[in-house]
């Protein structure tokens, strides 16, 4: 479904993490998005880095992941497969981060 409306009316693209490790799943806003993975506002979240995770992007199933960096309020996720640039443009096109203070 597209969205309609300005793009400040747009909703940023958020991700469902489940952390192997914790088990617990947290919802966190995506800051980019590349076929390989996403950097994610990590405020809510006790990640480590190593830590194997699965990813839920809007649309899509829970895909492996792991934490490859951590840093300040943010972390590096790479998916274990690339995401398809159809959806990559979708996910682009529905959702927008939200601007950096």
């Amino acid at each position: 479904m597209a969205q309609t409306g300005t793009p400040d009316q747009t909703k940023p693209l958020m991700a469902k993490c489940r952390s192997s490790r914790t088990g617990g799943v947290v919802e966190l806003e995506v800051l980019d998005l590349s076929p390989i993975g996403c950097m994610v506002d990590r405020r809510a979240w006790t990640a480590r880095v190593d830590d194997r995770v699965l990813v839920k992007l809007e649309g899509l199933t829970y895909m492996p992941a792991s934490v490859i960096w951590i840093e300040d309020e943010r972390a590096g996720i790479m998916f274990e497969e690339l995401l398809y640039e159809p959806v990559l443009a979708r996910l682009r096109g529905a959702c927008v981060p939200r601007k950096a203070a």
